[in-house]
């Protein structure tokens, strides 16, 4: 199992550690404000339990506990994957004990809107996976 630190913001957990820079320019651009002055309201943590790991088994690593055990109902996850692709989508995994939806991918300048809509229960997590596109990435609405 994951650990997955009793933050107060939403997590953005650090899985891959080959490419300091890309995880700098990752930060900047999640806590950049949107174009509507949205912030994400994020804290970053680093994990080096998860190098490594498959979207799979870090999906596993995180029990549906939300309410119960954790205080957010998602976490990002920057890994492999995130920083070998252009578009560096990050992993979402979703905490929902009430929700059985699979993770997706959102790119960087989503997790605003994401962070957002999940922390004031406006829009559910299935609603943001089922508008990723064909390639399991959330862009936007």
């Amino acid at each position: 199992m994951a650990h997955l630190p009793a933050t107060w913001c939403v997590p953005v957990v650090r899985a891959d550690f080959r490419a300091d820079d890309v995880w700098e320019q990752l930060k900047d651009e999640i806590v950049s404000p949107t174009e509507e002055g949205f912030v994400a309201g994020v804290e970053f943590v680093e994990d080096r339990a998860l190098i490594g790991l498959s979207e799979t088994a870090i999906t596993a690593g995180y029990p549906r506990a939300y309410p119960r055990q954790y205080r957010h109902p998602v976490v990002f996850v920057v890994d492999a994957v995130t920083v070998s692709l252009p578009e560096r989508p990050l992993l979402v995994v979703n905490l929902n004990e009430g929700d059985e939806t699979g993770p997706f991918r959102t790119l960087p300048r989503q997790v605003q809107a994401i962070e957002n809509n999940l922390s004031i229960a406006n829009t559910d997590f299935f609603e943001f996976a089922r508008s990723a596109d064909p390639d399991g990435v959330f862009r936007g609405f």
